[in-house]
């Protein structure tokens, strides 16, 4: 134990930026996904539901791109895996309120 102990340091700045990086790739695409969930419930009754789903997708890219570039700009990487998991989770709460009340 003491040999793997020695040779991974978890609190090193290497360890910290592949964390960033997984955060910006894996958190921000759920990130994406469940924005394009939101305002395609979102849009639902103002649009038909094929323009609904394409304005979703279309916005979920800069939603993407801007969380990527948020997760490196944050002063640790623990804030940037705390607020995009808070971000996920009150987008779905949203969405799943807007399925019902669409249903």
């Amino acid at each position: 134990m003491s040999y793997f102990s020695d040779k991974i340091n978890f609190i090193s700045p290497r360890w910290l930026v592949f964390s960033r990086v997984v955060a910006a790739i894996f958190a921000g695409y759920a990130l994406a996904t469940t924005s394009t969930l939101f305002f395609g419930q979102l849009l639902l009754t103002s649009v038909g539901k094929y323009e609904a789903v394409h304005i979703g997708m279309l916005l979920s890219f800069p939603i993407y791109a801007c969380a990527a570039m948020w997760v490196f700009s944050v002063a640790s990487a623990q804030k940037a895996w705390i607020g995009l998991i808070k971000l996920n989770v009150i987008l779905m709460i949203f969405t799943w309120l807007l399925v019902q009340a669409n249903s």
